[in-house]
């Protein structure tokens, strides 16, 4: 085997680990708050209802904005729990269809594994990018709420996202 197939092998093996292991992580997020629905729930639910902002936020025009309504707030975190769970499967039949390109056919199965895994980057940029930090951390000002997860979304978001530059690229040939 000469050096550049093997380097060639071996990015392409990185990548489908890396698109499985990022899978992982959004099926384990995902079947997390489905097995321990009340631990985010309790999340959702105060950063929604911004019943627990600082003591220097009390009484903000912005608090205007709260939603206190269970069947709106249960809506907007089952939406949380499927974008995670569609992110999760997306990823891991990314990193799988790429490994199997290791194999048989393979410029059909890296490109569908690539798409694959783009899409569910996309879910997670959905869910942790517009979900959290947008709507959360902005129009619903979590950066001011006790139950503040910004900084948690931000080192998901960027690390997918430093992945998926990295997955996007193309291989030696």
């Amino acid at each position: 085997m000469n050096k550049l197939l093997q380097l060639n092998t071996a990015q392409i093996l990185c990548k489908g680990v890396l698109a499985l292991s990022i899978g992982l992580f959004g099926i384990l997020v995902a079947s997390g708050n489905l097995l321990d629905y009340q631990s985010n729930w309790q999340f959702v639910q105060h950063v929604l209802a911004m019943d627990k902002m600082e003591s220097w936020f009390e009484g903000s025009v912005l608090q205007q904005r709260a939603i206190h309504n269970p069947t709106v707030q249960t809506v907007f975190y089952i939406g949380i729990i499927i974008g995670e769970a569609l992110f999760g499967l997306l990823c891991t039949l990314g990193g799988l269809l790429i490994l199997s390109s290791l194999f048989k056919d393979k410029i059909r199965y890296l490109t569908f594994g690539k798409i694959s895994f783009t899409l569910g980057a996309l879910m997670a940029i959905l869910v942790w990018y517009t979900g959290f930090a947008v709507i959360g951390g902005e129009y619903f000002a979590m950066w001011a709420n006790k139950w503040n997860g910004q900084m948690k979304a931000y080192a998901f978001i960027s690390f997918i996202l430093l992945s998926l530059m990295y997955i996007s690229q193309a291989e030696q040939q």
